[in-house]
């Protein structure tokens, strides 16, 4: 009897070990609600033990209401020895209103164990946008001032970045120099300023009429890479080969655009993205608005004096 009763307190004590070798899983919506032309922030995180490995469902909506992009799992080590692997959904919506991610499973391997995981769904509310900031949408706001973004150096370091660069100057010169003299006299017409080019090509683009030949796809491809190409050429951000996340990352690390040309960025290059992949057909009207916000955001980056590109340049 002593001898079942041990071996019965044994097996139960090993039942207990597999159980809490299980990982926890749990989940945050970051924001829970939010305006419907920004992403929202989905993350899983599961916590066991140093040896442990998941694999990760992606999330697909068979009614193309919402776009997601999965981004890279991380893993972090915590102060018990165990491990923290996070993955990282960016849900962008296309209407407002409100979703619940379908349920996922989550499966997962350890050296003693393995098994799956089931995450419920989780709430989600793109609500419509303010009057406030539909104003601030429809009205980019100037360029912002270098002086702004950029942090004083010392002069120490000053004097020897205009030293170096007197040099390289003065070099450059000399083999600028030679190459003339070996030229014939006529020189190239030199290139247009990234203003002039994007706009003489918008204007290509309002003759061609794309919209009223029922080409919508074509004319949002081409009004998004006239924009993309002229911030390129104007800002020297690399735009046109990256994902609309991808840049608008990168435009914001970059501290150039004011919020509120960062807000019209963010809701116009999605735009764009819903219309290409979720095959969304605005109205005449707001193609036409659209073409003019990006004629206005050129012309509030453009300039308005030569000091201030200098200024820009020497940045």
């Amino acid at each position: 009897m002593r001898q079942f009763c041990a071996h019965t307190l044994i097996m139960l004590l090993m039942a207990g070990a597999v159980a809490a070798a299980e990982p926890s899983v749990e989940t945050v919506v970051t924001p829970p609600e939010i305006p419907w032309h920004l992403p929202f922030e989905y993350t899983i995180t599961v916590t066991g033990d140093a040896s442990l490995h998941c694999t990760f469902q992606d999330i697909v909506w068979d009614d193309a209401q919402l776009l997601v992009d999965t981004l890279d799992a991380e893993t972090t080590e915590e102060t018990d020895g165990r491990i923290r692997i996070t993955q990282q959904y960016r849900i962008d919506p296309i209407f407002p209103g409100y979703y619940a991610t379908p349920p996922l499973t989550i499966t997962w391997q350890t050296d003693d164990d393995e098994g799956t995981l089931t995450v419920p769904p989780a709430l989600l509310f793109a609500r419509e946008l303010s009057e406030a900031e539909l104003e601030a949408l429809a009205q980019p706001a100037g360029i912002a001032s270098p002086e702004t973004v950029l942090p004083d150096e010392p002069i120490s370091r000053r004097l020897l970045f205009l030293g170096l660069s007197g040099i390289f100057l003065a070099l450059l010169g000399a083999g600028a120099l030679m190459w003339y003299l070996r030229q014939p006299k006529e020189m190239p017409v030199p290139a247009l300023p990234p203003w002039e080019t994007a706009l003489n090509r918008l204007r290509e683009l309002e003759r061609r009429n794309l919209p009223a030949a029922g080409k919508i796809d074509a004319y949002y491809v081409d009004l998004s890479a006239i924009l993309r190409y002229y911030i390129e050429d104007r800002f020297h951000i690399h735009a046109p080969e990256q994902t609309t996340p991808e840049f608008l990352d990168t435009a914001a690390q970059s501290r150039v655009f004011s919020e509120e040309q960062q807000a019209f960025l963010s809701a116009f290059l999605r735009q764009c993205d819903r219309v290409k992949f979720a095959r969304l057909q605005p109205d005449s009207v707001t193609m036409h608005d659209h073409f003019k916000q990006v004629r206005r955001f050129v012309n509030d980056t453009t300039p308005q004096a030569p000091e201030d590109e200098i200024m820009e340049h020497a940045a």
